[in-house]
Order: structure tokens, then sequence, then C-alpha cells
């Protein structure tokens, strides 16, 4: 077997690798139960011990930002419909970007893809979001495939009544979909985005149905993290109450040495039409 370790590699991250098990037996045993769990599920949650300085920053950076009506001059920044979000909240907060740049999260990120983890996107939540189950491999895609992570930082604990997220364990490993793998053409504007995305809502509810998914509410205290991989599928469960909060930054992660990224709803990789796009490092 010896002989054969150099060519047993692949161009996917090692935790969801077809070799997993074989990789595993060559990394540190301490961290053994999180990447089982990680390949496993597709997803670990994991205890950031925060501030509660740090999170009470955040919460008066973003609410004088909206309180001053800063975001009239940049409204795409903004979102206040039944999920107000925070869009690049690092780009005028410190205390944002010292939590995208959180090194427990980077260290437990360089061991599952044993790549550079590079923030590049913040969005802030006030209030859950209700939003069906998706991949985050829908919207930011790799080359390699599969590098990219994201984090789900929880700025208040979550609750039965507010909404907590939803994840679906063990669905990062269906196949990487995309619209013309569903049989829909290309999106060539923004219009015609959202119609070739409830194709891709329909599949996705009809996948779960057919696999016999279990949908899995996560409930995590303050301070707490959910870091979950490219292809799982995510949402948001029913707010019960309607006017309470769920307070909660995610991070997206990109990885160092990636041939390049780009956007799965405007590209055809069968084609090798890729819509490429930079992003700018948080740093």
């Amino acid at each position: 077997m010896k002989h054969l370790n150099k060519y047993l590699n692949t161009n996917i991250p090692w935790t969801e690798s077809p070799l997993f098990n074989f990789d595993l037996n060559k990394k540190n045993k301490k961290y053994h139960q999180l990447a089982k769990k990680y390949n496993q599920d597709g997803y670990v949650v994991i205890d950031l011990k925060l501030d509660k300085n740090l999170i009470r920053k955040i919460d008066n950076d973003l609410n004088s930002k909206i309180k001053n009506n800063d975001f009239k001059k940049n409204p795409k920044m903004f979102h206040y419909n039944d999920s107000p979000r925070v869009i690049e909240a690092w780009k005028f907060s410190q205390n944002v970007k010292k939590l995208a740049m959180n090194k427990k999260i980077l260290g437990i990120l360089q061991f599952l893809y044993e790549k550079k983890p590079i923030p590049i996107s913040t969005i802030n939540f006030l209030k859950g979001t209700e939003q069906p189950l998706h991949s985050d491999y829908m919207h930011f895609a790799s080359m390699p495939p599969l590098y990219l992570a994201g984090a789900w930082v929880a700025l208040e604990k979550t609750n039965k009544f507010n909404g907590p997220i939803v994840l679906v364990p063990g669905s990062h490993k269906l196949p990487i979909v995309d619209y013309n793998t569903l049989g829909v053409k290309k999106p060539k504007s923004l219009k015609s985005l959202k119609k070739s995305y409830r194709h891709y809502e329909n599949y996705i509810k009809k996948i779960i149905k057919i696999k016999r998914f279990k949908k899995k509410k996560i409930y995590v205290r303050q301070g707490q993290a959910i870091i979950w991989a490219a292809n799982l599928l995510h949402g948001g469960s029913k707010m019960i109450k309607k006017n309470s909060t769920r307070k909660s930054q995610v991070i997206h992660y990109h990885f160092d040495k990636c041939e390049f990224y780009y956007n799965p709803s405007f590209s055809n990789p069968s084609e090798g039409e890729f819509a490429k796009r930079k992003y700018e490092e948080i740093k």
C-alpha cells in the first residue's frame, strides 16, 4: 500500500473525498471526531467563547448605521424585507471584521480543507430569514470544486420562537447541480434568474422527499458557530414570534491556491463557460 500513497490524491477537500477514511489515519487524532462529523453530516458546531463586549460592539455598529439612515447612500448594503440584513458590514465595522477573522474558525477550516481559508464576505442578520433550503454552491463555486465554506455565528441564543437555522445532514454528498444540469437555460438577467431559481427550489423539495432526508433545527447559544460545507442544504425555519430577533453573522470563506471562483448562476461549466468572480479578502 505504501507505494500507492503518492497516487491516492483527489482534487477536492479531503473531508469530502471518497478516500476520507484512508486520509483520516494520517491526521491529528485530536480532531478525528470533528472530521468524522463534517464528513458524515456536512457541518460542525463549535463554541467560539466570544467576548460579550465584541458582540455588543457589533450590535452598536449596526444599530448606529441603521439609525442614521447611512444605508440610503448605498442601498445595496442593507436589505429590509422579511429578513433585515446588512451586507459586507466589515467594510465599516472593525468588530464585524474581527469576527470574520476569528482564529478558531480559521484554524478549524485550515484542518478541514488543508488550504488557507480566506474570508471574503459577511452578512449580518437582525432576524431569522425563513429562507427556503438551498446550497451555497448554487451561488458561489470554485475550481477545483467544493473549496468554499460558510460559518454562521450566533450573536444571540436561538430558540423555537425566533427561527433557528435548519440543516439537512448528509445533503452535502448530493451531486452538485446548476441550471444546466436541471435542464434550465442559463439566466441572462436578474429577472430571468428569479424564474430559474424557482426550478432549483422545486428540485430541492423533490430531492429531499425522494432521498428521505431529515431536516434538523439547530439550537445554539450566543457565541457558538455552525461551520458547513459548500453543498450542504440549509435555510431558516419559521419564526413563531414574528417580532423576535435572531442576531447572527454569516461569513463565507474561499481557500488559497484555488484556480478561480465563479458565479454558477451565469455559468455553464459543461460548455466551459464560467462567470469568474473576484472577491476582496477581509483582512
